[in-house]
């Protein structure tokens, strides 16, 4: 299906538009074309580099109905491949791992490299003109942003730096050594929404004074709070609140400057620095039409979790709690008749309260599926 269901009401200006008709939210060709269009074009997330330092260890990324594996190499090099079999289409790998030298084929043994290159073809000595220098594994385009890895499987895509402007070096700001943590807490939420419902939920802060209590009063200052809107990404910050944080602290970081900032990379990856010097990724992975799983990854200076940490995570999963609910009410009112399209709330100040960040989302949407 090339033709999009009718905007309706939304419009290029923040300041009077609707928002995207509920049809966008639930429809299975609409779907399938952001999976081709958004998904398959753009940089996704795959994991931390801390989760491939040693030679042969691996990450499996499935995205839609294709999957990724991200390998080591001996000379160091990170590498990524379609993650499948050139002999007869079996997945390579699963998960997250480490191999020994070689990516074997659990279907017939096939042997490739790090690199790619086939090793090995078990009892294809006699076969006419078996091509075996020609045989490697398809390449995945792979970069390194922040200490994280990437991919995209667009191979005339632009490299993932392009137009990000100041975002590594005000992540870095707030935590200079990302490069240098390891993931100590990891957790999955699966959610009965879409994708988009679940990025637009992160992209304001209108709902949190009303939802999001603790946060709003224990950890940001609302009236500081402010989205920006970039080219490729949008920023959050705002000013601690001194040494209400919503969360215990270590003794020898009372007093200390607080501050919040968290940065989405269209479409749907998410870093996040707590006061305190807190991060974490918030990933946002379509699994169909009305189903989304969140990934939240927590890294610290070590796997091992403080008392202190350990508050920080549960702080924050309460948040993330408070959201469920929220997203998949949502999902189920845009399915009513007695709702098209409701009108978006923005100011020029770009407030705490403001949908600009929302709006900027859908409209690089209608654009990607143009």
């Amino acid at each position: 299906m090339n033709h999009l269901p009718d905007p309706g009401r939304f419009t290029d200006d923040p300041l009077s538009s609707y928002t995207l008709p509920g049809q966008y939210y639930f429809d299975t060709e609409i779907y399938n074309q952001e999976q081709e269009k958004i998904f398959y074009r753009t940089w996704q997330y795959v994991c931390h580099v801390s989760r491939l330092r040693s030679v042969g260890s691996y990450f499996v990324r499935d995205i839609g109905d294709q999957s990724v594996v991200v390998v080591r190499g001996k000379d160091g090099k990170i590498r990524a491949f379609h993650n499948v079999c050139q002999h007869r289409a079996h997945r390579l790998l699963e998960g997250s791992g480490s191999v020994s030298s070689a990516i074997v084929c659990p279907y017939h043994r096939w042997t490739y490299e790090l690199t790619g290159e086939l090793r090995q073809a078990l009892h294809s000595e006699e076969v006419k003109d078996f091509p075996k220098s020609e045989i490697c594994l398809s390449a995945v385009r792979a970069e390194l942003f922040c200490g994280f890895v990437f991919i995209n499987i667009d191979p005339d895509a632009e490299p993932l730096i392009t137009d990000l402007g100041e975002f590594e070096s005000e992540v870095l700001e707030l935590s200079p050594s990302v490069s240098e943590l390891k993931m100590a807490d990891e957790r999955a939420i699966y959610l009965a929404a879409n994708w988009k419902n679940s990025v637009e939920n992160y992209s304001e802060c209108y709902h949190c004074p009303n939802q999001h209590p603790s946060l709003a009063q224990g950890s940001l200052d609302m009236e500081s709070y402010q989205i920006t809107v970039h080219k490729k990404y949008h920023s959050h910050a705002s000013r601690g609140v001194g040494d209400a944080t919503g969360y215990k602290k270590a003794e020898d970081r009372e007093g200390e400057e607080r501050e919040f900032g968290s940065w989405l990379l269209w479409p749907n990856w998410v870093v996040e620095v707590y006061p305190g010097g807190y991060l974490n990724v918030f990933y946002h992975l379509p699994t169909g039409p009305e189903d989304t799983v969140q990934i939240c990854e927590w890294y610290f200076p070590t796997s091992q979790l403080t008392e202190e940490q350990r508050g920080v995570i549960d702080f924050i999963n309460v948040v993330r709690d408070e959201d469920i609910p929220l997203c998949e009410t949502v999902q189920k009112g845009l399915h009513s008749l007695g709702y098209s399209q409701g009108r978006l709330v923005t100011n020029k100040a770009r407030s705490y309260f403001s949908e600009h960040a929302v709006h900027d989302f859908q409209k690089r949407v209608l654009e990607s599926l143009a």
